[in-house]
């Protein structure tokens, strides 16, 4: 498949176009004052708003984290303790993505945007990539968003199942970002279907698979090549699987889904386990019920299920998108730097009981 295609309003957004060419197809870019140059090939369009940042009305990023030499008790113990200029609280720069490029698949909207936009406020230049052809309205207000901050939050188009499109997505991404890096990477694309599984159709078994499962491992696998051509790497790859790759919901009938997602938790600790030796790690985050568009449109067709998912847990609510926003910025920056093959739970309690 290719990659969007038509034109988005002007008013809000530039978009990037790729110029068709039969001997040596080449992506050109238009840069803020209207300049082409050209990127990759194939003919992608990127969307990113255009306004100009007002960096006197914003809280400034903490700055790039600092080295591990200058973290921690035994970086106090060798500091001199009559030279204030050496104590310095670190903590909050640990988390920082200053100077790091971040994909996240499935970025859109729901917990994909959330996590993009906390990659933003934490530094980094962000590529969020979904299916629909133009970013829904959400997606432009919070691109617009970064954009007065001087961030970068842009917009590609391209299916997780087509391997050759993912992976001329992320070469291009190294390219364009102006960092010449690949850092982190989140495959947070996914669907989730309900059948009986005496009657499942079998080409809808297939196509969870194909995005949750696949979609998933071709994501990695594409960033992960790319971040292997770096000389100095330090890259994190995330995986969103899910609690229902560990437990079974109760009254939900949902086999593929859930197989799916235990896929992505074994998935995680292979390529943990093969990467890990590269500087990459791999890690996995399981949300539990939380409340993102395609769980409300679920919740909407089948409202007595509030309730019993809220009280599923013992914090007594659904999980709210922004609560993601910590753990995947934990996960991607050197705060987590010896955490590999993990996976982190966020599902309010759901499965101590």
């Amino acid at each position: 498949m290719s990659f969007l295609r038509s034109a988005l309003p002007a008013t809000r957004g530039a978009l990037r176009t790729g110029a068709a060419s039969s001997a040596v197809p080449k992506f050109a870019t238009a840069s803020k004052a209207g300049l082409a140059s050209p990127m990759a090939p194939r003919n992608f369009v990127t969307w990113f708003p255009t306004s100009e940042p007002r960096l006197s009305e914003v809280q400034q990023n903490p700055g790039p984290p600092p080295p591990v030499e200058n973290i921690g008790v035994d970086a106090v113990l060798r500091q001199n303790p009559n030279d204030p200029h050496t104590h310095t609280t670190t903590i909050f720069s640990e988390f920082s993505l200053e100077g790091k490029t971040a994909v996240v698949t499935g970025g859109n909207g729901g917990l994909g945007l959330e996590m993009a936009l906390a990659f933003v406020e934490a530094g980094a230049h962000v590529y969020a990539i979904d299916v629909p052809e133009q970013p829904g309205e959400e997606f432009k207000i919070v691109a617009e968003h970064c954009r007065i901050m001087n961030r970068d939050l842009k917009y590609i188009s391209a299916s997780v199942t087509d391997d050759k499109d993912i992976n001329d997505v992320m070469e291009f991404i190294v390219g364009d970002s102006g960092t010449g890096t690949l850092d982190i990477a989140v495959a947070a694309a996914g669907i989730l279907g309900t059948h009986d599984a005496l009657v499942y159709p079998v080409e809808d078994f297939k196509k969870i698979f194909d995005v949750n499962t696949t979609g998933v491992f071709l994501t990695a696998r594409a960033a992960a090549r790319q971040m292997y051509k770096q000389k100095e790497v330090q890259g994190s790859i995330i995986l969103i699987a899910s609690m229902s790759g560990s437990i079974v919901n109760r009254d939900h009938h949902w086999v593929a889904y859930n197989a799916s997602k235990s896929a992505v938790l074994q998935m995680g600790r292979n390529l943990a386990a093969e990467w890990g030796p590269h500087n990459i790690r791999v890690n996995c985050i399981s949300p539990g019920h939380i409340r993102t568009r395609m769980t409300s449109v679920y919740l909407d067709a089948n409202p007595h299920l509030l309730a019993k998912w809220s009280t599923s847990n013992p914090l007594g609510r659904l999980g709210r998108s922004a609560e993601m926003r910590g753990v995947a910025v934990w996960l991607a920056s050197p705060a987590s730097s010896f955490c590999n093959g993990s996976d982190i739970i966020v599902s309010g309690g759901h499965q101590i009981w």
